[in-house]
């Protein structure tokens, strides 16, 4: 796997902004992606230099962009997942219509870290992420090996949605699709414990020109809810 650019920019509820990159970011590997040396003069945890730079900043709007394929990036705090971020992809002009809304501004903190996973265009790993009502956010992630059915799990610990967001209420969401474009048969469905789905988003191309931004839902989870999608190859 290739190092690669990704670069990006994270702004607040003030407007006040916090440029990201990073030019050695692994394919296949989570890593951190650290503030822009060149426009601000140091290379630092996104969650320090802001929190140093500006005192308060509340994120309200991000874009990461990724040179091959985007999959998931998301604002890390004390091991947990404080926000995921819209993101595009550098190889067909991916990056239109970022930085993006979040649903549910979060306050940085010193310590903070934007991670960010890129994959190779060959690489099935599509992942989904998502905001709750609570403002909770959440990232799942699968990599299809084969035809059928594929359920997502959480970045963090490897559980199903009905596990990790049990009795949440999911209002916006995203998802990207790896390298999976022309093996499709579905888009994602959030199943109940009958395998029927409940709600639905379709994905976003991994390397296409559309960026991985929120739309609007109302889906519940519960303990037997799945995320899942399909594949005939």
């Amino acid at each position: 796997m290739a190092d690669v650019n990704c670069y990006g920019s994270l702004i607040s509820t003030r407007y006040t902004t916090v440029p990201l990159l990073r030019t050695d970011l692994a394919e296949a590997t989570q890593e951190e992606v650290k503030t822009d040396s060149n426009f601000v003069g140091s290379n630092q945890t996104a969650g320090t230099f802001a929190s140093q730079q500006f005192g308060q900043f509340v994120l309200a709007k991000a874009g990461i962009v990724c040179e091959n394929d985007m999959t998931f990036a998301f604002i890390q705090s004390a091991g947990k997942i404080k926000a995921a971020l819209p993101m595009g992809s550098g190889l067909a002009g991916g990056s239109a219509g970022l930085p993006a809304p979040l649903p549910y501004p979060k306050q940085l903190l010193p310590g903070d870290s934007v991670q960010v996973m890129s994959n190779a265009v060959s690489d099935r790993q599509a992942a989904v992420s998502v905001a709750c009502s609570s403002g909770e956010y959440h990232v799942f992630e699968v990599t299809a090996s084969g035809a059928g059915e594929h359920e997502f799990v959480s970045v963090l610990d490897g559980q199903g949605i009905g596990t990790t967001l049990q009795g949440r209420v999911i209002t916006h969401w995203f998802a990207l699709s790896g390298n999976n474009d022309a093996e499709l048969t579905s888009p994602v469905y959030l199943l109940d414990g009958s395998g029927v789905p409940t709600d639905s988003v379709g994905f976003s191309s991994s390397g296409g020109s559309v960026a991985g931004t929120f739309q609007q839902c109302q889906a519940r989870g519960a303990l037997n809810s799945r995320l899942v999608y399909r594949t005939d190859a």
